[in-house]
């Protein structure tokens, strides 16, 4: 989050605090405005589409079920972000999660059939 604005770190406290307003609204999982197209967005920026979570993966959108991801698809549209400006900001200055391992097993399967 500093690296993306040029700012010095923060203190813990502050970040999450940033986090919690950007979570939450009146106790309610707050959806943000997408920002740029959906397969723009870096990985791991979690979108809603169609009343579902998607995590986005090498430019696939991994739809989260009680099951656990369902196979990859391609998403050109969402309703709205569910990830917090802020963390979205991490993730574009180059913050690199550790997405779970289903998703980067379907990425690079999905990867490799492209590529052929």
């Amino acid at each position: 989050m500093a690296a993306a604005k040029g700012t010095p770190l923060p203190a813990a406290a502050a970040i999450d605090a940033v986090l919690h307003r950007g979570r939450l609204k009146h106790g309610r999982k707050r959806v943000h405005p997408i920002p740029a197209p959906v397969p723009a967005l870096p990985d791991g920026a979690v979108v809603v589409a169609a009343g579902s979570a998607f995590t986005l993966g090498s430019g696939l959108a991994h739809r989260w079920t009680n099951e656990g991801y369902d196979p990859p698809v391609p998403l050109h549209r969402a309703d709205g972000l569910l990830t917090p400006p802020s963390t979205l900001m991490a993730l574009g200055a180059g913050y690199r999660p550790v997405l779970h391992p289903s998703i980067t097993a379907f990425s690079q399967f999905s990867h490799d059939e492209r590529s052929v």
